[in-house]
């Protein structure tokens, strides 16, 4: 391999890796503007916000979804999360961004009961 071959292979490298980050960039960018919008009962509402690389791939690891499949566990009945207002979109102790109520992931953890009055 010569000096030259050597500097192409670097010059090429280094714009792929350009290509793939903003490419990785904009899916990030994409997936904050998409949110957790829909009007499904005890969700809806639309929300936007940013989520960061970190926080989308901790979302992926927690394999968060914005449609809940587990029976009695969504995001709004979790201790992790914080309801926004009017139905819109809230938030998590775990990761940023925004987080449909109807939502689930692997962190989802019961919120306590409230005592009993009387």
């Amino acid at each position: 391999m010569t000096m030259a071959d050597s500097i192409v292979n670097k010059v090429g490298r280094r714009h792929s890796l350009r290509v793939l980050g903003v490419g990785g960039l904009s899916a990030v960018g994409l997936l904050s503007l998409v949110g957790c919008g829909g009007e499904e009962e005890g969700g809806g509402g639309e929300c936007t916000g940013e989520v960061d690389a970190q926080s989308q791939q901790l979302r992926q690891t927690l394999q968060y979804v914005e449609q809940s499949t587990q029976d009695g566990k969504w995001c709004h009945n979790c201790v992790q999360y914080t309801a926004g207002t009017h139905g819109a979109c809230g938030s998590c102790t775990v990761f940023t961004g925004p987080v449909q109520p109807d939502g689930y992931c692997l962190s989802w953890a019961a919120m306590p009961e409230a005592p009993a009055e009387g």
